[in-house]
This record gives C-alpha cells, sequence and structure tokens, in this order.
C-alpha cells in the first residue's frame, strides 16, 4: 500500500528533522486513510437507503 509507503524510510540513525518529516507523511497518509474511510461510509448509507426505498 503506498500510502504506508513512510515505514520502509525508518532507521535507527534518523535525526530529529528527519522523523519530523517522517511524522508529517505518516499524518498525511492517516489523513488520507480517514477520508477515503468516510467517503465509503457515506457510500454505504446511499446504498442502503435507496435499498430500504426500494423494499
Amino acid at each position: 500500500m503506498e500510502l504506508l509507503a513512510w515505514m520502509r524510510k525508518i532507521d535507527g540513525s534518523m535525526g530529529k528533522t528527519s522523523l519530523l518529516q517522517l511524522i508529517d507523511e505518516m499524518h498525511g497518509a492517516i489523513d488520507a486513510l480517514l477520508m477515503k474511510t468516510k467517503e465509503q461510509e457515506n457510500t454505504i448509507k446511499e446504498l442502503r437507503e435507496a435499498l430500504e426505498q426500494q423494499q
């Protein structure tokens, strides 16, 4: 999963600046995953409502 590609960058010798940059990338990946999950939940809700209207 390319959203979690930052995991390959972890190294015990990383400096503070590198770690802060990595944390920022992690935050971006988490935000993207949360938005994708929210979109999927909305799609499920819409489909469920459409199905209930047909019954």
